[in-house]
């Protein structure tokens, strides 16, 4: 009986959304050109502050690394870093 509940488990985990995402952000990642370590620091030269969170995605057909920061005012900013060239942007 376990073991058919595990597997019920493990079909159902395998097919959920979270995972498809996940297997998506893994795919997006493969194809970036900088590290999400680099979109970091690139991000945080357009605005000065604290990173508290980070992920990759796409904007525009184009993939980008989402990264938010609490700048010097403690307000929530977005930038969105460019995964191809690194180039940073706020998202308005």
């Amino acid at each position: 009986m376990k073991n058919i509940m595990l597997a019920a488990i493990i079909v159902t985990l395998a097919s959920s959304p979270a995972w498809a995402i996940f297997e998506t952000n893994k795919e997006l990642v493969s194809t970036a050109k900088i590290t999400l370590e680099e979109a970091v620091k690139n991000a945080l030269k357009l605005v000065p502050g604290k990173a508290v969170e980070a992920e990759i995605g796409t904007e525009g057909g184009r993939t980008v690394y989402e990264v938010e920061i609490i700048d010097q005012n403690r307000k929530s900013q977005n930038v969105l870093v460019d995964a191809q060239t690194g180039q940073a942007r706020t998202d308005k």
